[in-house]
């Protein structure tokens, strides 16, 4: 056993291809699968969705992973809310998680805090030793939220199990000091902690001149105007209402603004959220991006806003769009109490704090927004990509993520 490596089952209640999944934990193995030494056997559980089937590129891929060694279980995703769908799918993971265990399979690595309940379960009935990475108060983000209360089954469930199995597993890794406080001073897990926020592709997000003034020319938007920038959604875990407000506000104050909206959501379903705020369409740009090709419009933008509301659970929040405005050189907008992102925003001067977005706060954050639109534009981005590269750049969280990954299987390389 010594001399032969590690199986680790790697559990993502996602899809394979997600965005997500593609831009944040699938590079660090990716790096593993294409390093040519490889340490581990991986065996990969992912639930698909036939809507999204895989494109001929993504094939190719997945192809080219299995040569270098990795398995891959596809299973079907039910999809919808209610209880029922979800104890099929933890039933269909269950069997897999079973099957691989009998293989010889002892480690288990999962992403986010719904898949890391699920594996727990998996974990307790096999025996499976697991690693919680990017593991945060799903629960507590939907009561914030408003869209669980505390009363109902489905919160009670998932906050139930979401500190079992922080309790149960071997390593975690979550993004802020604050749940680093939670995990070992308050619930005393004796999981090996380590702090790992959620890594950018910064590769993908160095500032390309020439891109920024073809896109800006196809987005018929001139350099005269400064662009604030939203990648994501309206709702759930974000702003709605609130957001079309926020920027009413500000382009009240600063006629020059322009916002950028890269977004799932209809074009229609955009516009009757922005006409309910007596936005001009004119003042505003959507568009529709894979995740292949949205770098062009961070690099087409000059200040971007994170849509996260504030609420208790809002510290423990690692979002990905930090990293990746700061890797491509953009200053941010966001929540005072919104992870550690609103102190970096503030200590590393790299955006704007508001409390709320409320009238009075958002109208007295322009002249500060104003001052960094101001500055020197190439020596901003260089200040905003490296303060980006050293808080998520991969190489720095690469290191963390291997040396998570090696305590969870020292057991069989024979570490104490």
């Amino acid at each position: 056993m010594k001399n032969s490596k590690p199986k680790v089952v790697i559990y993502l209640y996602n899809r394979f291809f997600d965005p997500l999944i593609q831009s944040n934990f699938w590079l660090y193995i990716r790096d593993y699968l294409e390093s040519g030494d490889n340490p581990y056997q991986f065996h990969l559980i992912t639930y698909e969705n036939p809507k999204f089937p895989l494109t001929d590129e993504q094939k190719l891929l997945v192809e080219k992973w299995r040569e270098m060694g990795l398995e891959w279980t596809p299973l079907t995703w039910h999809p919808g809310r209610e209880l029922k769908n979800k104890f099929l799918d933890i039933w269909d993971g269950l069997k897999v998680a079973t099957k691989l265990r009998a293989k010889g399979y002892r480690y288990i690595i999962t992403l986010g805090s719904v898949a890391g309940t699920y594996a727990y379960i998996f974990s307790k009935i096999t025996g499976l030793k697991q690693y919680l990475y990017q593991y945060e108060p799903h629960s507590e983000y939907a009561i914030d939220n408003g869209m669980w209360s505390k009363g109902s089954l489905q919160y009670k469930i998932s906050h139930y199990l979401e500190r079992r199995a922080a309790l149960n597993a071997k390593v975690i890794a979550s993004g802020t000091i604050f749940m680093q406080r939670r995990v070992e001073d308050e619930w005393k897990s004796k999981a090996k902690f380590i702090r790992i926020p959620t890594v950018a592709n910064d590769k993908k997000f160095i500032f390309d001149r020439d891109i920024r003034e073809r896109t800006r020319r196809e987005l018929s938007i001139p350099e005269c105007q400064w662009v604030l920038y939203y990648p994501g959604k309206f709702g759930d875990l974000y702003y709605r209402e609130e957001f079309a407000w926020m920027y009413r506000w500000l382009k009240e104050e600063e006629p020059r603004f322009h916002l950028l909206i890269v977004t799932p959501h209809s074009d229609e379903e955009v516009k009757e959220l922005f006409d309910k705020a007596g936005v001009d369409p004119k003042d505003y740009t959507v568009r529709h991006s894979d995740y292949e090709n949205i770098h062009k419009y961070h690099f087409a933008s000059d200040f971007a806003i994170i849509s996260v509301p504030q609420g208790p659970s809002k510290k423990f929040i690692s979002n990905i769009k930090v990293g990746e405005y700061l890797t491509a050189g953009l200053p941010f907008l966001i929540n005072k109490g919104v992870s550690e992102d609103y102190i970096y925003a503030t200590e590393k001067r790299v955006g704007v704090v508001v409390d709320g977005f409320v009238e009075d706060e958002i109208r007295g954050a322009v002249p500060e927004i104003r001052e960094y639109l101001t500055m020197d534009r190439d020596k901003l981005r260089e200040h905003c990509r490296a303060v980006g590269l050293e808080y998520r750049g991969f190489e720095v969280l690469n290191r963390k993520f291997k040396e998570a990954v090696a305590s969870l299987t020292d057991e069989d390389r024979g570490d104490k």
